[in-house]
């Protein structure tokens, strides 16, 4: 493709669109908003001149859009979209959307969670990803309020019946219908019994070794490209280079070891790897290559809460926990940390290293990139009745372990996920 393709596009978008704002002087006829109560003559009514020139932008915006993402980012949405389905068919059954219009066309998170039925916290990121869509609007911090495209949804019932089919978000609009449906006590959309699979998803792999090792190496693929926690942890030890000490210990791991690619980069580090999962163990030390199999070992532990060994306070530069607390409840992830806390207060220079993903509030980032984000609140809530932290969630966790730690945090995002890494120690 030349070079001038990109340029050429935008020309061809740009003019088609003057045709349309032309046509629509012409003949009167009020350019689209996505407001509620807006005029729908623009998409029921239109010229031919108007239908052609719209058809061909939009057509034009989608060569524009596959060619800016590339082949990985066009097909991870492409499937990513599903997501956009799921929340949106949760919201149908919870008559959210009948709420807003009958409270006058603006109704706080609050209300909306008493009348569904949905605890806030879940509700929010439904909404918050169909606000990314235009779906709904916010106008204000947890007021809510409907746009011409969920207007639609409300007016017409024939219409609203297409997406009342959706089998992906069946199982969350399902599952958010039964009580409890917190995240706490709640079950997720993958187990439920009649449209799920019959257990949570980890378990599931576990009967079904196949599928489960199908699923992982999707896991390691999306960590690879998509995930920033790599970068971050990377990022860090350019800051920090070692001096006296030099262990990095690695706790947990699911789908991937930070310290098989970091014993390939820092060379002066060794690397221990306590995991409570002899497949996960047999799995990373797999990909280690062969020049730094000498600086990493693999060490299995029967269960993760136990004493750390004496000699860490002497030895151990960093604790490393990567990805590990995103489905685990509060108390456990305060239950590890106590544990290697001891070591920091032994030793001073040890620092714990947690990097996870964070929820971002709302608004943070423009919709075209916070979409992404609110996709993986609606894909572990479906999928394991997760809630993904949001910043503030994370620090009051880390005063739970001990209020005078002290945390620095820092967070890199991609276009598809948010981390934080959050830099503990007990100075």
């Amino acid at each position: 493709m030349d070079h001038m393709a990109i340029r050429n596009l935008a020309a061809d978008i740009l003019n088609e669109c003057s045709v349309i704002d032309r046509e629509c002087q012409a003949k009167n006829t009020a350019l689209p908003t996505l407001e509620a109560g807006t005029s729908m003559d623009f998409w029921s009514e239109s010229s031919m001149e108007i239908t052609a020139a719209r058809t061909k932008a939009l057509g034009l915006l989608d060569k524009l859009g596959a060619m800016l993402r590339g082949p990985h980012e066009f097909l991870h949405e492409y499937v990513a979209s599903g997501w956009d389905q799921a929340a949106l068919y949760a919201l149908l059954q919870s008559q959210t959307l009948e709420h807003i219009a009958s409270s006058g066309g603006l109704a706080s998170l609050g209300s909306l969670s008493a009348q569904c039925g949905i605890p806030s916290d879940k509700l929010v990121r439904i909404l918050a990803l169909l606000r990314c869509k235009n779906i709904v609007q916010e106008p204000e911090d947890g007021v809510f309020s409907l746009t011409t495209i969920s207007e639609k949804l409300v007016d017409d019932r024939d219409f609203r019946a297409l997406f009342e089919t959706r089998v992906a978000g069946a199982y969350l609009g399902e599952a958010l219908n039964e009580k409890p449906n917190d995240y706490t006590n709640g079950t997720s959309g993958f187990k439920r019994g009649d449209l799920g699979w019959g257990a949570e998803m980890y378990e599931w792999h576990t009967h079904h070794p196949d599928k489960g090792d199908r699923f992982r190496r999707a896991m390691r693929g999306v960590s690879k490209s998509l995930d920033p926690a790599d970068n971050l942890i990377q990022a860090w030890f350019q800051r920090n280079p070692p001096t006296d000490r030099t262990k990095v210990v690695e706790i947990g791991g699911r789908y991937g070891f930070a310290s098989v690619s970091l014993a390939e980069k820092k060379e002066r580090l060794s690397f221990e790897i306590r995991c409570d999962s002899q497949d996960f163990l047999r799995s990373g030390e797999a990909q280690v290559r062969p020049e730094s199999k000498a600086r990493i070992a693999f060490n299995y532990v029967p269960c993760l809460f136990g004493p750390v060994p004496h000699e860490d306070s002497d030895t151990v530069l960093v604790y490393l926990i990567r990805n590990l607390f995103w489905n685990w409840a509060d108390e456990d992830a305060v239950r590890l940390l106590q544990t290697l806390l001891l070591t920091l207060r032994a030793s001073p220079a040890t620092r714990i290293l947690v990097t996870d993903g964070v929820s971002p509030s709302a608004k943070e980032f423009p919709p075209y990139v916070e979409i992404a984000y609110r996709r993986r609140d609606v894909t572990t809530m479906t999928m394991h009745n997760v809630k993904q932290r949001t910043q503030a969630e994370w620090l009051a966790l880390f005063t739970q372990v001990d209020p005078a730690l002290t945390v620095k945090i820092s967070l890199s995002s991609t276009t598809n996920a948010a981390d934080t890494l959050a830099d503990g120690n007990n100075v």
